[in-house]
């Protein structure tokens, strides 16, 4: 180890590369000159770690390149998408009488209760007419359902 370590004039090198110390700015500036400039053209994380370690090193500068080139803003915009394109939006139909069709949507923690601290929120999509009803804290998905199809099942209009 000692022989891969030298020091001239000052400046630390390790196998004949610049060491650069614990510095996060050193090492941004560092990350900077090999991947955000316009001659390095934002090369992905395995060509930017090959250009930075030609002349310097730092310990764990493998790992730190690479969650560098990840956050990287330009990099990310650029990226070829790796899948399908997206479907058209299939909207849902108009009902045709009040309480064809509901929608659900659950209030937690609401103003300070003991007992019950969620509200389930059933809302008609023809009329928009809206029914709240509370739930206790620890509700499971089975008792939302029970208390769903218990309140909904005769219901045709209101």
């Amino acid at each position: 180890m000692a022989k891969e370590c030298r020091e001239k004039n000052r400046v630390q090198y390790y196998k004949n590369r610049l060491y650069i110390a614990e510095d996060e700015s050193l090492q941004t500036a560092r990350a900077q000159g090999c991947h955000d400039s316009l001659v390095a053209a934002n090369f992905r994380q395995e060509k930017t770690i090959e250009i930075v370690t030609k002349d310097s090193y730092w310990n764990g500068f493998s790992e730190w390149t690479r969650d560098y080139v990840r956050s990287c803003d330009e990099c990310e915009h650029s990226k070829s998408l790796r899948h399908a394109k997206y479907g058209l939006v299939q909207p849902l139909g108009v009902p045709y009488a009040a309480w064809s069709s509901k929608s659900t949507e659950f209030i937690t923690q609401p103003a300070q209760s003991q007992v019950k601290t969620q509200i389930m929120v059933a809302v008609d999509r023809f009329t928009k007419m809206a029914h709240f009803i509370s739930l206790h804290k620890n509700t499971t998905a089975m008792d939302v359902a029970d208390t769903f199809l218990r309140k909904f099942e005769n219901i045709t209009d209101c």
